[in-house]
Parts: C-alpha cells; sequence; structure tokens
C-alpha cells in the first residue's frame, strides 16, 4: 500500500525532472501541489542479515548453479536499491520545498558530500539535478551479470575469502587480498569486506559516484528524464572503464543478462 509520500511522488515526479531541466511540461499534466511537514523523513529499511555463501563450486549442475548465484544475490541487490531510491525520494521532496528546516540542508550536505558533488553550500537547482544523477538504482541484471562474471559464479577466492562479489579494488596495505598476477611495482588489493552486502553496497556507490561511470549516469538520467524505464542492457554500455577489456567486456555482460534472461529483475522498484 503506498503512504502519503509515495502517492505524492508519482504525481509529482514526471513534472519535477521536466522542470528542474527546463523542459515544457505538456497541458494537462500538470504536477500536484503536495502538502509535506517541514521536515520530511523516509525511514530508512533495515540491513539485511548476514548470510553464509553456498558452496557454489561443489555444484556441478550448471542451471542450477546458476539460479542458486541468482537466488542468493538478488536479495542483496534489490535490498540496497531500495535504500538508495528511499534517500532519492526524499531528495524530490525537499527539492520541491520553499524552505528547508536546518536538519534538512544538514542531511543535503551529507548526501552531497557522500556522492561527491562538488558544492554543497547551496540547495539550488544545480545541486538537485547533480544529487539526483548520482542517487538513483543499478538495475538488478547489470549487477548480477557482473558479479557472476567477476567471480566465476561465486567461485572466486576473492568472492569466497574477502566477500568481493564485484573485483573491487583498494589501495591502503592489509586492506585486502594481494592478487596473485599483481604486476610488480603496483600496491593495489582486491577488497575484504565484512559481508556480501557491504560489498553489494560498496559496487553501487561507486557506480554511482567514480567519474569513470559518468557515462553510465548519463545514460540512465536521459530515460528518467524521457520518464522511460532503464535495463542493465542499456546501462551497461556505459561501463567500459570497468575492465582493461573495454567493449569485449560489455559485449559479454550483454551476452549474460540476455543468455540468463535477467531483465525480468529491472523494473523492481523503478519509479
Amino acid at each position: 500500500m503506498l503512504n502519503k509520500i509515495d502517492k505524492i511522488m508519482l504525481g509529482v515526479l514526471p513534472a519535477l525532472f521536466a522542470l528542474s531541466l527546463g523542459l515544457h511540461w505538456p497541458e494537462g499534466k500538470s504536477a500536484v501541489e503536495p502538502e509535506l511537514p517541514e521536515s520530511v523523513v523516509i525511514e530508512q529499511a533495515e540491513e539485511p542479515p548476514v548470510v553464509t555463501i553456498p558452496d557454489f563450486g561443489s555444484m556441478v549442475d550448471v542451471k542450477a548453479k546458476k539460479s542458486a548465484f541468482f537466488n542468493f544475490l538478488l536479495p542483496m541487490v534489490q535490498q540496497e536499491n531500495d535504500v538508495i531510491l528511499q534517500s532519492r525520494r526524499r531528495i524530490i521532496a525537499l527539492s520541491l520545498q520553499s524552505a528547508l528546516s536546518e536538519k534538512d540542508q544538514s542531511w543535503l550536505a551529507d548526501m552531497g558530500r557522500k556522492y561527491r558533488i562538488q558544492d554543497v553550500s547551496a540547495f539550488d537547482k544545480m545541486f538537485f539535478e547533480a544529487l539526483l544523477s548520482c542517487v538513483d538504482m543499478i538495475p538488478a541484471s547489470l549487477a548480477l551479470a557482473q558479479s557472476a562474471n567477476e567471480t566465476a559464479w561465486g567461485t572466486s577466492r576473492f568472492a569466497r575469502q574477502g566477500n568481493n562479489f564485484f573485483g573491487q579494488w583498494c589501495f591502503t596495505p592489509g586492506c585486502g587480498i594481494v592478487p596473485g598476477a599483481r604486476p610488480e611495482g603496483e600496491t593495489y588489493e582486491v577488497q575484504k569486506f565484512k559481508d556480501v552486502a557491504a560489498s553489494v553496497r560498496a559496487y553501487m556507490h561507486n557506480l554511482n559516484t567514480n567519474h569513470q561511470y559518468k557515462a553510465m549516469r548519463q545514460l540512465r538520467e536521459q530515460r528518467r528524464i524521457r520518464q522511460e524505464p532503464f535495463t542493465g542492457a542499456d546501462l551497461a554500455h556505459g561501463l567500459q572503464a570497468y575492465s582493461i577489456r573495454g567493449t569485449e567486456y560489455i559485449e559479454e555482460l550483454l551476452s549474460m543478462i540476455n543468455s540468463n534472461k535477467l531483465q525480468q529483475y529491472d523494473l523492481h522498484g523503478q519509479g
């Protein structure tokens, strides 16, 4: 059941995106004037419980292994997307208010710093546009395909020993696992996480903040402006910098998404 804030957002989202980008909104589709409290607060979802990684390497049936992998990872991907979308709805709600409380200003500034927005001193149109381009969901099909690719379906040493399901690096000595094939003179390690959910969280934050993935965020933002859903296949084209294999890596992700019919998971939570 939709709560009051959800109903408000359904009424104002399309017009907000058009108006915030200086676009004309068609007649007959006027935005609803929301009745918002002074301080808009949306409760954060609880973190998922820590779960044990299944022994994917012992599964000889390929179809069963893939099914187990997706069933294991998908709830964590959806949970983190829900958290991100809750923050996004709050940002949109606050952007519509004529005045912001100190509490809301503090929260927005924290979000701006978290998502690496350069100027968090003024909560104007440019600030909200920049923040909303970053605070958005990652299609589940893309996360599942990248994870399967990076971990060889959950069997890699980094997944099993470090809960790292997306190949994230770190650069402080002792922060992770030293790759056996690391070139001489390099200092990076494959990061260790306390659990797989933390790896999912770090992966999504990386895609939403790293300058190398700006193209992916722009593809997503363009879909939002046109009020169109987006899939992992749509956004994969913006991730050539994720792997040194470039275009070959993107083609591999697209093949994994299509062959495993992963796009069926992409509409969860979009709106």
